[in-house]
């Protein structure tokens, strides 16, 4: 995790990671949040069934963590591992963990 030092500036906007209770990628997402001191809120798929399946229908992904950051209203971007809908200028992708948080922290601290 390269952005360690950034916990120091104030970041913004809101961030919603849709998550998996068995997905050891969630988990290691949601624990390196927590470190950092980053607010976010976590949906359970498996509990709001309804929201899993309308993610993986528009997202075109069944991979979980699904990262959702908004700036403000109307602005946002998905960040996610994979998609068919990687031309959409509010899709980015990721490989692995720390590159996931590396583009959030991109976003959230507009570095």
């Amino acid at each position: 995790m390269k952005n360690k030092t950034v916990r120091k500036k104030e970041g913004k906007g809101k961030i919603t990671i849709y998550t998996l209770p068995y997905c050891k990628h969630c988990q290691t997402l949601k624990e390196a949040l927590s470190q950092l001191e980053i607010p976010f809120q976590d949906v359970n798929v498996e509990e709001k069934s309804t929201m899993g399946d309308w993610l993986e229908e528009n997202l075109q992904t069944e991979s979980y963590p699904i990262i959702y950051y908004e700036r403000q209203p109307g602005e946002y971007v998905y960040i996610l591992s994979q998609t068919n809908l990687e031309s959409l200028s509010t899709i980015r992708i990721f490989t692995t963990i720390d590159e996931a948080l590396n583009i959030l922290l991109n976003y959230y601290y507009e570095i």
